[in-house]
């Protein structure tokens, strides 16, 4: 790793660890700029201010999560469809996002700072995550598993889905989050189950 990536790194974790002790609000540039032994002018050339900072954390902090929970090394077969392996790593990725300290802190101090993620143009983690959809689709339509159709059209609607349930799941009030995940998987095997010929 050359100096300035493990400078970027020292400098986002250290964004981190602030974020988490102080929440989205109280975190400055200048307390990031202390905890990663950096000056504050550092931080000001890479970054015009913390909003930006702390949506690069973001970003990384949500790419990790994608990345440990997609079940990229899962093949399909006799066992495993291609729709089963992108209803169950869809869930999985759902499901890690609640669990994640980061996120959770981010919804209790301010969830509007999520809005972006939501009402802008799909990012580089939206985008990640299309291209692993995109994979499985195809192996969907090849092992009819999946129902025909566009796989881009298929994939933004399967993210758009998950992305509902990641957000505004504490909507839902006090129903338990497995109830709710349950839900989310019938729903997309539903979405994605090929239409039964008729007989007859």
């Amino acid at each position: 790793m050359d100096r300035s990536r493990h400078s970027d790194d020292k400098i986002l974790d250290a964004a981190q660890t602030a974020l988490m002790d102080l929440g989205l609000r109280n975190t400055t540039l200048a307390e990031v700029a202390r905890r990663a032994g950096v000056s504050r002018m550092t931080l000001y050339r890479r970054y015009p201010d913390i909003d930006a900072l702390l949506t690069e954390v973001l970003g990384r902090q949500l790419m990790r999560v994608v990345r440990r929970n997609a079940g990229l090394k899962e093949v399909t077969g006799a066992d495993r469809t291609a729709r089963d392996l992108l209803v169950t790593g869809t869930v999985e990725v759902v499901r890690a996002f609640h669990g994640d300290l980061l996120m959770h802190k981010v919804l209790d101090s301010d969830a509007e700072f999520l809005l972006p993620y939501l009402t802008r143009e799909f990012g580089g983690l939206q985008h990640y995550a299309l291209d692993l959809m995109s994979v499985r689709l195809e192996q969907g339509h090849e092992d009819g598993s999946i129902r025909s159709g566009s796989v881009a059209l298929q994939a933004r609607t399967v993210l758009l889905t998950a992305q509902s349930f990641v957000i505004s799941a504490r909507a839902a009030g006090p129903v338990p989050m497995d109830r709710l995940l349950e839900e989310l998987t019938q729903m997309l095997d539903a979405y994605l189950r090929p239409t039964p010929r008729p007989t007859g």
